[in-house]
Formats: structure tokens, C-alpha cells, sequence
């Protein structure tokens, strides 16, 4: 869907580092809810020093996201959730997040969603019409990539739900204080190696924009034509289980897409064409000829992975009857299976295969290329903006931010959110510290302030402990929680990670089980911890 804008030039980019309006909004109704949550805890905080606490969760598929949801399950049990003022992810955590933001009241019940979730990933049927429909649309767009197919064939299979809702729909989840504000990342596909100032994307309900150059657009607006800032083509809203796509596409692989094309309806339609051709080549086969049985079988062949159709069921019986059957009868039984199978498949006529071989023909470009995230860019022509790197494309790609830093820390520490504590949960893979030391580097590289790390502390790469807290002075407090630990897992982090590798897409009930009660017990044992840097922040004695 498209529209010409009214008013042209009225929607324009917003080039600035101040936080959005919604934003603001959002953080000013939380804070309330912060404080009566301190209170509860035994600190009294004037409500114009409200510490803003952030959690962030790290990438790691679904292993990642369901200890997401077990981190946030324990942080609500111990009466901190509510003391989160911002809430981001990256990869996999995006599969959790969004999830929840599409009920208003998701923190109070954040056991009961997570409950359903897990029962539907276990038991839950994906929508193979629905992706099918989703990805032919996405591929009349000039911007279709691999990240339209990933997400509408293989998130949402993952996932077992297709999340037809739009970002900007959560800004009613925020607005007013309940939950915790959410942020989503994504960095530039061409510029994340050297990570300069347009490398990394923000995603709130309210905008998506560059914090490192402060330029951002109404969530809305994202995907939609601009030029030299200001809107001249309105698109529709990316919906989220694109961006789910796009959030987590490290995972994306030539072989999976390639697989999945070869199972769509691609090849009930090339079975079509071949059951045609068999039907016609018997039709001309003289009644006696004993080829017309081997054609027979050939047809039986066709349609052996559709043997529950009527049109296979047709073919055994005219196998049966073959020689018996006079000339006239058998041209009877030719209409008949012509008849049955376009009721059986004919609904892949018309127009559809047309879509579908144009579906293939670009998913396959799209594969040469290794085209991902393709979208609009707002900054295309943008003179209020210095960066080539960035305006001279109409159209940049944009992938899963944990290929450069597994955690969103360029967004959260975003100098305008006063984050005064961060909670990072690592999810990662492998070494338990390469995220807090890439997020260093970073902050170093870009003037953020970030507490000194001890590399002397962060030697026990096969066993680390549970909880790292590193301070500075003008810096943000960071308590850094591996998730395979010596304390939640004991000799067994190796087995662990083996067992949930990050290429791990499919989880039984025990398994999720068991991954959620390393999740929970992270938390109940640095939760004390937790509480005494917060006490610290806000100038409580311990």
C-alpha cells in the first residue's frame, strides 16, 4: 500500500539528538511507577532523581529469547521489573519483546504470556498460506530482500506466530508508565565492520532513527520515500514479524532459504505442469500401446507426496483397469483426471504461479547478491545531514546487530537516556565477555562514558561467574550476567551451551524447561546484588 503524501514536505525527518516526544511522554508516566517501586524496596528517591535502570538482553536466537523471558519472569518476582526504566534487545531477545508490548499490561502478567508462548512454541502450527501470501506481496516492493523471506518463512515458522501488528501500535504499552520503554537495534550492513557514526539503528514504538547522528523518523514513516528529508511517498508500516526478521537475521543461510523455496507451492505447481504434459502424451498413445500404463505410473509418481488427493486415488484406479477399459472409456477417464486436478491444484493457476516464479526469480538475485534488509533511506539527499556514507543511497540494508555487538549498548547508552545502571543478561555464545569488551571498545571509539573494564577479571572464559560489576566515575554502572555460569550450572557451562547452541531452532517442553530454570536462577542469585547497586545509585545505605 501506497499513498501520495498531502501536503508535501508537512512529514519531514527529525534531525536531532533530544529524545523523541512519545519518548518523553513514556519516561516522564514511568518514572512514577519506578518510584512507588523503590519505595517498596525501602528507598526513598525524590521523583526528580529517579535513577533510569536499563536491562538489556543479548542475542542467541532462541535461546535468547526464552531466557528472556525467564529473566523477565524472576526480575517481576523479585519486585525489580518494575524498577526498569528501558528495556532493549538485540537478535534473538527481539523475538521475546514485541511479543509482550502488544498487551498494555504485559509486566503484571508477564508469567501467564510467557507460559502461553511456550506452549504455543511446542504446540503451535505456522501459517504456510499466510507466509506464502506475505512474501508474494513483499515481492512486488522495489526493496524485497532476504529478510522478507526469512521472516515470513522461517521466524515465523520458528516462532509459530505470524505478528501481523505494527511497531508504532506498542506506543500504547508505553505511554503510560506500566512497562518499561522498549528498544530494538539493527546496524548498517555496509558500514558495521568499521562502525562509524551510521552504523547503528534505533527501533522504538515512536521513531527509528541513527542516534549517532541524530536523525530519526515517526516509526510509521519507516520504509516510506524521502528525499532530501521530507516525505514524498507514504508506505505501508513494516509489520513485526518483519522486523522480528530483520532484528534477527544472523542465523539467515543460503542453505535454509534454499530449502524452504524448494517446499513452498513452487513445486505443487512444477507437479502441475508435468501431470499436463503425462496426461497429454497418454491421450495420444494408441489403447494397446503398453507404454500408457508406464505413463500411468509415471503420474503416480508425480503425485506420490499428494497420495491423499483425489487425483491419486484416480490414477491407482485407472492402473487397475487399464487394459479392461475400451477406447471411449479411457478418454472419459482422462477428462475425469484433468477435471480432478485442477479442483485438487488448480488454484495454483491463474495468476499465482506468475507471482511465484517472480518470487523465486528475485529471492534467487537476492541470494547471489546476499541482499538483506533492504529498505528506503530516510536520509537519501539529506542536506541537514554531513555523512555520504548515508544520503547518497536511496535504498541502505540493514541487518541483525549481534554480528557487531551482541547487546544493544549504542542505544542504550545513548547520552540523552541518563542510563545510571545497566542489567546486561548474555545470552551469547562462546566467550561470556566478548560483548562487554566490543561495547567498550565502542563507547571509547565514540566519546560514551563506560566504566573501565578489568580484563583481569574476565579470564574464566569456560567457567565465569555469575555476575561482573564494573563502576566509573561519570560512567554508568554495568552488572554484566553470563548465562551459563559456575553458580547456575556447576560443571556442566560446557554441556550447557552444547545443548542450547545458538543453532538450535526447535525446543521440547524439558528443554525449555530446563533453560528457563538457568534463566530464573540467574537472577535469584544476583538479585541481592542487583538491589545494593541500586541502593548505591540512588544514595540509599546498604
Amino acid at each position: 500500500m501506497e499513498t501520495n503524501v498531502a501536503g508535501k514536505g508537512t512529514i519531514k525527518v527529525r534531525i536531532s539528538k533530544s529524545l523523541s516526544d512519545g519518548e518523553e511522554v513514556a519516561i516522564t508516566a514511568r518514572k512514577k511507577k519506578v518510584e512507588k517501586a523503590l519505595t517498596k524496596l525501602g528507598m526513598q528517591c525524590d521523583s526528580e532523581n529517579i535513577p533510569n535502570i536499563a536491562v538489556l538482553g543479548a542475542g542467541g536466537a532462541m535461546r535468547a529469547m526464552i531466557a528472556l523471558y525467564g529473566t523477565l519472569v524472576e526480575l517481576k518476582k523479585y519486585n525489580l521489573l518494575d524498577c526498569i526504566m528501558y528495556l532493549g534487545g538485540v537478535s534473538g531477545s527481539t523475538w521475546c519483546l514485541p511479543t509482550l508490548y502488544k498487551n498494555e499490561d504485559w509486566s503484571e502478567e508477564i508469567e501467564n504470556l510467557s507460559n502461553c508462548q511456550f506452549e504455543n512454541l511446542v504446540q503451535g502450527q505456522w501459517d504456510v498460506n499466510k507466509a506464502m501470501e506475505a512474501v508474494l506481496e513483499a515481492t512486488e516492493d522495489e526493496c524485497y530482500s532476504l529478510t522478507d523471506f526469512w521472516s515470513y518463512f522461517l521466524v515465523h515458522k520458528l516462532l509459530r506466530k505470524f505478528e501481523e501488528g505494527k511497531l508504532s501500535e506498542h506506543a500504547g504499552s508505553c505511554e503510560g508508565g506500566k512497562n518499561p520503554y522498549p528498544i530494538y537495534a539493527a546496524v548498517n550492513k555496509q558500514t558495521y565492520q568499521n562502525q562509524n557514526a551510521g552504523t547503528w539503528f534505533e527501533f522504538t514504538p515512536h521513531e527509528v532513527g541513527i542516534p549517532g547522528l541524530g536523525a530519526y523518523v515517526d516509526s510509521k514513516y519507516f520504509g516510506s520515500i524521502f528525499q532530501n528529508g521530507q516525505l514524498i511517498r507514504e508506505k505501508r508500516e513494516k509489520n513485526i514479524c518483519y522486523l522480528q526478521g530483520l532484528w534477527g537475521s544472523a542465523l539467515g543461510g543460503e542453505q535454509e532459504i534454499s530449502k524452504t523455496i524448494s517446499e513452498t507451492d513452487i513445486k505443487k505447481l512444477n507437479m502441475l505442469y508435468e501431470c499436463y504434459q503425462t496426461l497429454l502424451e497418454l491421450q495420444l498413445l494408441e489403447s494397446t500401446d503398453n507404454e500408457g500404463l508406464d505413463k500411468l505410473d509415471h503420474l503416480e509418481n508425480i503425485l506420490k507426496d499428494f497420495n491423499s488427493s483425489k487425483s491419486y486415488q484416480l490414477i491407482r484406479e485407472m492402473q487397475e483397469t487399464w487394459y479392461s477399459a475400451d477406447e471411449q472409456r479411457k478418454k472419459e477417464e482422462y477428462m475425469t483426471l484433468f477435471q480432478t486436478l485442477d479442483t485438487d491444484f488448480g488454484d495454483f493457476t491463474n495468476d499465482f504461479h506468475q507471482k511465484c516464479f517472480k518470487m523465486v526469480k528475485r529471492t534467487c538475485l537476492c541470494l547471489l547478491n546476499w541482499s538483506w534488509g533492504s529498505i528506503n533511506n530516510f536520509l537519501y539527499h539529506c542536506s541537514d545531514v554531513e555523512f555520504p556514507e548515508l544520503t547518497s543511497d536511496p535504498i541502505i540494508s540493514l541487518i541483525d546487530a549481534g554480528l557487531t555487538i551482541n547487546t544493544a549498548y549504542p542505544s542504550i547508552l545513548r547520552p540523552e537516556r541518563q542510563v545510571k545502571l545497566v542489567l546486561s543478561f548474555d545470552f551469547s555464545a562462546g566467550d561470556p565477555f566478548l560483548t562487554i569488551k566490543k561495547a567498550a571498545e565502542y563507547c571509547e571509539a565514540h566519546a560514551i562514558p563506560f566504566p573501565e573494564i578489568d580484563e583481569n577479571a574476565l579470564q574464566d572464559l569456560d567457567s565465569p561467574s555469575d555476575c561482573y560489576i564494573f563502576r566509573g566515575e561519570h560512567t554508568p554502572t554495568i552488572i554484566h550476567c553470563p548465562l551459563f555460569n559456575q553458580i547456575n550450572c556447576p560443571g556442566e557451562i560446557a554441556e550447557y551451551r552444547e545443548q542450547f547452541s545458538t543453532f538450535k531452532l526447535s525446543y521440547s517442553v524439558e528443554e525449555i524447561e530446563k533453560l528457563l530454570i538457568a534463566a530464573k536462577k540467574n537472577v535469584a542469585n544476583v538479585q541481592q546484588k542487583i538491589l545494593e547497586e541500586i541502593k548505591h545509585i540512588v544514595g540509599c545505605p546498604s
